[in-house]
């Protein structure tokens, strides 16, 4: 093999070895910002309810006290913990209906947030939920 190619195909694994060390890097990153995200959600709602995790959060998401952003905050982070209690809980919320954002909890969140709380996948739990609960 010549010096010309030889570089060529260390330039090309160097290439993508560094384009995986992004993806990586940019995965991690991600995964640090939704953990801090639902510990976010979850201060809101240990600071204003006395249940445990799940509840407090299913108590913000259902309480007209609270703004909509929290209240749809609520519904993400519940998704995102994925917990089985929940699902009954934000099904209650399904109108059917498209998004009406002034007025009532997001639709497309809260399908979101059911079907990861009946089992979907969630690539980024094992990251942050060690750290968060």
């Amino acid at each position: 093999m010549n010096g010309r190619i030889r570089a060529k195909r260390s330039a090309l694994i160097l290439g993508f070895v560094a384009g995986a060390g992004i993806l990586i890097l940019a995965y991690g990153v991600m995964c640090l910002a939704i953990g801090a995200g639902v510990d976010d959600a979850l201060e809101k709602a240990r600071g204003r309810f006395s249940e445990n995790d799940t509840d407090g959060l299913v108590a913000m998401m259902n309480s007209s006290d609270i703004p909509l952003k929290d209240r749809n905050l609520a519904v993400w982070a519940l998704g995102q913990l994925g917990d089985t209690r929940a699902t009954a809980s934000l099904e209650m919320l399904l109108t059917g209906k498209p998004c009406d954002h002034a007025s009532a909890v997001c639709q497309r969140g809260l399908k979101k947030a059911i079907r990861q709380c009946r089992g979907g996948v969630n690539i980024s739990s094992w990251a942050w939920k060690p750290f968060v609960l």
